[in-house]
């Protein structure tokens, strides 16, 4: 397999929380999420598989979650590994085990309230 490293101050990581995944609650009910959904807009889970020179506060082999979309589009190592190159500002929060193996974690997309047609304000 081809080893690749980051550089300077990036990241390359695997997304372990991936859209159109099936989630199972504690009672047994199957939820899919679909790309490009309101539910699928929220940060997503990454193990880390290589940090720059320039980043300390991380190591390989811990996960890290990544505001919405602030991910490469990822490159393909070997036939089963797709990493994605992470800007190491755009990480919420960092965990030594893996967050999808605890329940007790749970990231909810945002409901994006959407503009009636001809509304031309912008109510800030």
């Amino acid at each position: 397999m081809t080893k690749v490293k980051a550089m300077r101050d990036k990241i390359l990581a695997e997304m372990i929380d991936k859209p159109d995944q099936e989630k199972k609650t504690a009672g047994g009910i199957i939820i899919t999420e679909k790309d490009a959904t309101e539910s699928a807009v929220r940060p997503r889970w990454f193990k880390v598989y290589s940090v720059g020179d320039g980043i300390d506060w991380i190591t390989e082999g811990k996960y890290v979650l990544v505001d919405h979309g602030r991910w490469s589009k990822g490159m393909q190592v070997g036939n089963d590994l797709k990493l994605y190159l992470l800007d190491n500002k755009d990480c919420l929060l960092e965990s030594e085990n893996n967050p999808m193996d605890d329940d007790r974690i749970q990231i909810n997309g945002k409901a994006i309230p959407k503009r009636p047609s001809g509304d031309t304000s912008r109510n800030i």
